[in-house]
């Protein structure tokens, strides 16, 4: 990674992991101000996380900051030297673009109700406000991550200071309030907010319906038949269908996955309550996308047994098989775009894409995203998968990789072959 001013003669370390989670913020520049707020121990995280999707970030600090984490420690986290007062590189002006190309964005984290009451009153008395002020001007987007104990940021004088900003177009990421604070969410949904910022929203007007994890279809009150599906293929999607402007319905069978709150999933427990739930979905004005990515159980046992059934006697259960979602689609919005996924298990390719067709033309999808669950890494709760994408006019693409990275692929997909073009 270069410093901002001159070439380093040697790699820095930090360029060992830039764009090892994805290279969604390739090319971006982020002006990360820090603040004397406790949370600013969280500030070297959450950068290295953004260089971990491609970024270049540019630490800026204030006296109050450096009395809680050290200038070196910023330093070894970005690559980047932190900028601490503005000298006459005139570091304020060059980030507006007025020398070169103006950053991408700036992130205030955290923000203390000080800076955010400067930032109100145009107080530009340290190198986050004075940049800051700088960007505004030049219309670079800000956001702020404020931080502190509720009775500071309930006072009205910061309240009003908040407003203010909004109204003037910075960005607040939400906080979380617990302990009679007011806290930094996790990190990932920071990362969200960021990505989110510098996304465009090609899928405002869309409804991604996407169902995810296993399902449960009780033999009694204890016991079910399930799968080992861990719903991250559907998180993945649904982010990344989030982050480009749509309405995302994500239906969740039982899964242990930590779901980001931005997400709001609703959780069933059977194939029939999913089933019941994505043609619920269904009836809302916006243009469906279905997204078919949940293990749902093939079968489930045709009678239930009450209470607990005992297990020193031979049970037979008699199975029937559940009725598929994706036969349902399209019969009941003809003008949704419907993804299904196939899982098989020790087929060959030609077998895989051969069954997949089948499923392809019996529900009438537009895609259908098929994979081996046998092959190393393409299992049920890997992070990583290998997929074959099939088209309806016969093409066909591999994609291996992270389940994020094979999300993003879809989602680029969908957005080029559907939306662009309508």
């Amino acid at each position: 990674m270069m410093n901002l001013f001159f070439e380093n003669t040697f790699t820095h370390p930090s360029t060992r992991i830039l764009s090892s989670i994805s290279s969604r913020l390739e090319g971006k520049r982020i002006v990360l101000g820090i603040t004397g707020s406790v949370a600013a121990f969280l500030a070297p995280q959450l950068a290295r996380e953004l260089i971990r999707r491609g970024a270049t970030v540019i630490p800026v600090m204030t006296e109050a900051a450096l009395t809680m984490i050290g200038k070196d420690l910023m330093w070894w986290a970005t690559g980047v030297e932190p900028i601490t007062r503005v000298t006459g590189k005139l570091e304020h002006i060059a980030f507006a673009g007025v020398m070169n190309r103006p950053v991408d964005l700036m992130l205030i984290f955290p923000a203390t109700t000080n800076t955010v009451a400067k930032l109100a009153a145009g107080v530009a008395d340290t190198p986050v406000t004075l940049i800051a002020s700088s960007l505004q001007g030049a219309g670079v987007p800000i956001q702020v991550m404020a931080v502190a104990h509720e009775d500071l940021i309930n006072a009205d004088a910061i309240q009003e200071a908040i407003m203010k900003l909004k109204k003037r177009g910075i960005k607040f990421i939400e906080p979380v309030r617990e302990e009679g604070k007011v806290k930094v969410p996790p990190i990932e949904e920071v990362v969200f907010d960021v990505v989110s910022m510098l996304t465009p929203k090609i899928m405002e007007g869309y409804h991604a319906i996407i169902t995810g994890g296993p399902t449960h279809e009780q033999i009694d009150n204890v016991r079910f038949i399930t799968n080992a599906a861990s719903g991250k293929s559907a998180i993945a999607l649904a982010i990344e269908a989030k982050l480009h402007g749509a309405k995302v319905s994500l239906i969740l069978g039982p899964t242990r996955q930590l779901v980001p709150r931005i997400l709001n999933p609703i959780y069933v427990e059977s194939a029939a309550e999913m089933k019941e739930k994505v043609l619920e979905a269904l009836n809302s004005e916006e243009h469906p996308i279905v997204i078919l990515s949940a293990a749902v159980a093939d079968f489930r046992p045709a009678k239930q047994f009450k209470g607990k059934t005992k297990s020193d006697r031979e049970l037979d259960i008699h199975l029937v098989p559940t009725e598929k979602i994706s036969d349902s689609v399209k019969p009941k919005r003809g003008d949704s775009i419907l993804i299904v996924y196939k899982a098989e298990w020790g087929v060959s390719r030609q077998e895989l894409i051969r069954r997949a067709r089948e499923k392809m033309e019996k529900t009438n999808a537009d895609l259908v995203i098929a994979n081996d669950l046998s092959k190393e890494g393409a299992g049920f709760g890997t992070d990583t998968n290998q997929v074959l994408m099939i088209r309806p006019d016969g093409k066909v693409r591999e994609i291996t990789g992270l389940k994020t990275t094979i999300a993003y692929e879809i989602m680029q997909h969908l957005i080029r072959k559907y939306i662009l073009k309508r």
